[in-house]
């Protein structure tokens, strides 16, 4: 019984990847060769919404060929305030960080950008804000080394996303956050991004727009029909971006 556990928990651990459960509209695309070098855009706070137990963000973030690394600078909903951070989320072994945060407001202008360090194997993440306050934090992250390869883990996938299934009335009012000025670079060289467009959790009309190759808006639905309350207890268990803690099977 044992070992048949065990065995259960590592294909548990293999099979959990990115697009996580708990991703709701979300817009991805990859280098065409080469690894990502640089990534950035802005986009601005979304209009207060009601305070709630609610913990949802919009966030873009760059992941390993594996979908098991993940880059994030997050502005995630509180409950009662908006804050921004970087996060870095491992799946394994499983690591977590998240950086100094700020709160801000609805309406600031919010920027963030990943840049590959090749002198030191790691990524700089960067976050900044300007409106009603400026503050800015910086990130660096060491890429993971990759074990069965050997080596380096090349990271080669964008994605812009919402995450976190809530009730529809706690997302804002204004029913979208808009993307703009997005940037990507392919071994340090610009590239035109093949955009497309998925969903993990069908949460409340929630859907990515490729708007053109630098503009991606995520939409919603205030009045559309609430998630089942265990979906948003699930994904609202983890006050963290990637995953719920319930799709990784530990062996203790």
């Amino acid at each position: 019984m044992k070992n048949l556990f065990l065995l259960a928990a590592t294909v548990g651990t293999v099979l959990a990847q990115d697009p996580a459960p708990g991703w709701l509209g979300y817009a991805t695309a990859k280098c065409p060769s080469g690894r990502i070098t640089f990534i950035d855009g802005y986009w601005k706070v979304g209009a207060t919404p009601p305070q709630s137990n609610s913990f949802y963000s919009p966030w873009f973030g760059i992941d390993a060929s594996d979908n098991l690394n993940l880059l994030q600078p997050v502005n995630p909903w509180m409950g009662n305030e908006w804050l921004i951070y970087n996060e870095y989320f491992q799946w394994s072994p499983e690591y977590n960080y998240n950086s100094a945060q700020h709160q801000v407001k609805a309406g600031d202008l919010l920027y963030g950008s990943i840049t590959f360090n090749p002198n030191n194997q790691s990524y700089t993440i960067y976050h900044n804000v300007s409106g009603s306050t400026t503050w800015e934090v910086s990130t660096n992250i060491v890429v993971q080394k990759d074990g069965r390869k050997g080596g380096y883990k090349n990271y080669t996938i964008a994605y812009f996303v919402y995450e976190k299934p809530c009730p529809c009335a706690d997302y804002p009012s204004d029913g979208k956050v808009t993307f703009t000025n997005i940037n990507v670079q392919c071994d340090n060289a610009p590239i035109t991004p093949n955009w497309s467009t998925s969903y993990v959790e069908d949460v409340c009309d929630n859907r990515a727009h490729v708007i053109d190759s630098s503009t991606i808006e995520i939409t919603w639905n205030t009045k559309a029909q609430d998630p089942a309350p265990e979906l948003i207890a699930k994904s609202q268990s983890d006050r963290r971006f990637g995953r719920p803690s319930s799709t990784i099977l530990r062996g203790n």
